[in-house]
């Protein structure tokens, strides 16, 4: 017997919730391996997950009906308001406690991990910064701390041009890591990369690009179709925060990204060591002439890796945050590599 599409949509609807109530399932048995030994904590979490569960079928079930509803009152010639039918799920959704405003919990959003990002300059201390000759050994260790960071990530040395003990299963790691995630396969290519960094702006410049730009189909016109919904969020995070972060404020991520690459470079043999440090002094110049801190230069780079990371989606941006933040924090508290080592406010 041929289904009706108004059976077709509730099994659709059923098979839905099913897999809702499978993953339901699933997160309470990791709470009670979690919290087995906390039986007031697991019943709370449980209680919270059964009510978000119970919202979400009813709110399916009350869709459904408004839309048949709807339907019908077309068939029987009573005519259908498409409007009106939108305007009573959103209330439907509204009284769910479910927003209906995509826009506004991406603000809060990037609100949220931009305070959680300048936390760094409030909850943690740095030694008064430094004046430090050109070339001498203290330059140079500043220089490497730029890519602190990303070193710090990867579990890298942190204060030598040698980012790992050498190995030819280390240099082989370090080769797919410019490979893989960079495209970098040739020193041609590593120069060219680093003279996007340094010379062409990098990600900042692409920032200071969306911000200026008011409607998000200049953009679109010239990216692939599978990149437009990336796109669109880096387009939002940058007209959102376009007055109140400006492009030269993230060139942290430019500049520290600049740094890991010269010293992963450098242990693959794409290029030498005087060029390594030469590299080293031009991010090194532009960092101290640029922040005043390493709190200041860590801010930086994480709001550039949040506009880079959110094309990927919220979720994977705010993960990256963390671990990166993570990072930061690591560097600047008692023996970190950033706490250790003041930051330059001149190298002359």
């Amino acid at each position: 017997m041929t289904k009706t599409p108004e059976q077709l949509a509730r099994e659709q609807a059923e098979a839905v919730l099913k897999i809702q109530q499978d993953a339901v399932e699933t997160q309470m048995k990791m709470m009670e391996q979690l919290y087995g030994d906390n039986p007031e904590m697991l019943a709370q979490l449980k209680a919270q997950l059964q009510a978000t569960m119970a919202n979400q079928a009813d709110l399916v079930a009350q869709a459904q009906a408004a839309a048949f509803a709807a339907v019908g009152a077309a068939q029987s010639g009573q005519g259908f308001d498409p409007n009106a039918l939108i305007a009573h799920l959103q209330a439907q959704a509204q009284a769910h406690g479910i927003s209906v405003d995509p826009q506004a919990d991406a603000d809060e959003g990037f609100e949220n991990a931009y305070g959680f990002i300048n936390q760094l300059r409030t909850d943690y201390d740095e030694a008064a910064p430094q004046t430090y000759a050109k070339g001498s050994p203290e330059a140079k260790v500043f220089g490497y701390l730029l890519g602190g960071i990303v070193g710090n990530l990867n579990g890298h040395i942190p204060d030598q041009l040698e980012c790992e003990p050498r190995s030819p299963e280390m240099e082989e790691q370090v080769r797919g890591i410019l490979s893989n995630f960079w495209g970098i396969d040739t020193p041609d290519e590593l120069g060219e990369r680093l003279s996007d960094l340094l010379e062409e702006g990098g990600m900042s410049a692409l920032y200071a690009q969306m911000a200026a730009t008011e409607d998000f189909n200049e953009i679109a016109a010239e990216e692939d179709p599978e990149d437009v919904p990336g796109a669109m969020m880096r387009w939002r995070l940058a007209r959102h925060f376009a007055e109140k972060v400006p492009a030269e404020a993230m060139r942290g991520w430019d500049i520290g990204r600049a740094a890991a690459l010269v010293r992963w470079g450098y242990f693959v043999g794409m290029i030498d060591e005087d060029t390594a440090h030469s590299i080293l002094e031009v991010c090194a110049e532009e960092a101290c002439a640029r922040f005043e801190g390493w709190r200041d230069f860590g801010v930086s780079y994480l709001f550039g890796g949040l506009f880079w990371r959110i094309s990927a989606g919220e979720d994977e941006a705010a993960e990256w945050i963390e671990n990166a933040g993570g990072a930061c924090v690591e560097l600047l508290e008692p023996g970190g590599a950033w706490l250790a080592h003041p930051w330059a406010k001149a190298i002359e």
